[in-house]
């Protein structure tokens, strides 16, 4: 073994390439994005088109600042509960739609509708917008999600900003050079990725155990009043309002939504709140009812035969079945979703200033069933 200080030296030659090699490859990586400008944050250049499968949670809101620059006839935006929707699956229920697309991701803010409902009323060939009203969308501070922060980000970009940086999406940016769709394999996936090898929640016995504690202990608090007025939420006219009006103006359909939960929900998140601190304390029964309210009386407001509101939380086979969710509020059986988007085709379930009080006393009876089933076992 040759040991010398020469033979160190020479040996210690190469050390210097090794730690500059990674540097070299994020720089050239970096050009790479700046020179193709794949999201066309820069609006020059080609735009590249979108793969047809489903992107991974973390490339979504540079996907979805790119798919609104092309052309779509039936939109879907939503939060968690819509994202396992599929193109195939709004192609079966829309079947004469040519380009369906799924826009759905986690937590919408207020202030991302802000961003991304005027760029999906600019989209070519639109015809249908299906709007779900998450119930994030009550929140009423100055509050981005990340995929918000993400569009603020790329709207606000100059030459120089590469918009997303890293390796992938250099080479993601050389296939779309190739090919002309902006697309990695690695950045596909069935399920969005907080659903990965879920399971049905009714198979986790603590969980089913605090769901029934929490329907014995709410009962007879679960439809008490809370303080939540329209005026509460200021989404309604800041943001929805004149999206409806420029759409019934260019004559283009618009479904409000409010997705299926399960019944026990209305009890349970009376205790276990999630991590957003949005929702008033206290029950929930009545903040969601006053939502539905406020959301008739905005459609009321805008007018109009092209939209429609849409309430599929009633449903006694996905609301009252815990089984086909893997949580509290997300559905993991595909088949659920496929109902979900023929009942909103169909125009299952549509409430309005006519019917809101059936619909409200149909859905507290169910939910008052459904608690005293659960807490009695």
């Amino acid at each position: 073994m040759n040991d010398t200080p020469e033979a160190s030296r020479i040996d210690n030659r190469g050390y210097p390439l090794l730690v500059l090699l990674p540097w070299l490859c994020a720089i050239v990586a970096y050009w790479i994005i700046v020179a193709v400008d794949p999201f066309h944050v820069r609006h020059g250049g080609p735009v590249f088109r979108l793969g047809d499968h489903r992107y991974q949670d973390a490339e979504l809101p540079y996907m979805i600042y790119l798919a609104t620059l092309q052309s779509h006839d039936v939109v879907l935006l939503a939060g968690s509960t819509a994202m396992p929707i599929t193109r195939d699956m709004m192609q079966e229920a829309f079947p004469r739609a040519q380009s369906p697309i799924n826009l759905s991701y986690l937590a919408p803010r207020p202030l991302d509708m802000a961003q991304i409902l005027p760029r999906i009323a600019h989209i070519p060939g639109l015809k249908r917008v299906i709007l779900y009203m998450d119930w994030t969308l009550l929140d009423s501070g100055p509050v981005r999600s990340p995929t918000g922060q993400v569009w603020e980000s790329l709207a606000k970009t100059n030459w120089s900003h590469s918009a997303d940086f890293s390796i992938s999406n250099a080479l993601g940016s050389l296939h779309a050079v190739q090919s002309g769709t902006f697309e990695l394999s690695i950045w596909y996936r069935d399920v969005p990725d907080f659903m990965l090898k879920e399971t049905p929640v009714t198979e986790h016995a603590d969980v089913m155990k605090q769901f029934r504690e929490a329907a014995q202990r709410h009962a007879g608090d679960v439809f008490a009043k809370s303080t939540l007025t329209c005026q509460k939420i200021p989404y309604l006219q800041t943001v929805l309002v004149p999206f409806m009006t420029e759409m019934a103006n260019k004559h283009i359909a618009v479904d409000l939504v409010f997705p299926a939960i399960p019944y026990v929900l209305y009890y349970y998140w009376i205790e276990h709140r999630n991590d957003f601190n949005i929702l008033l304390p206290g029950p929930l029964f009545d903040q969601f009812m006053v939502f539905k309210r406020c959301v008739v009386a905005a459609r009321d407001q805008v007018g109009g035969d092209s939209s429609r509101i849409i309430a599929i939380d009633t449903d006694d086979a996905i609301s009252g079945d815990l089984r086909r969710y893997f949580d509290s509020i997300h559905l993991l059986d595909p088949e659920a979703y496929r109902t979900e988007l023929r009942m909103i085709a169909d125009g299952d379930e549509t409430i309005t200033s006519a019917n809101i009080d059936r619909h409200e006393a149909d859905l507290r009876s169910k939910v008052a069933q459904a608690g005293a089933r659960l807490g009695t076992h």
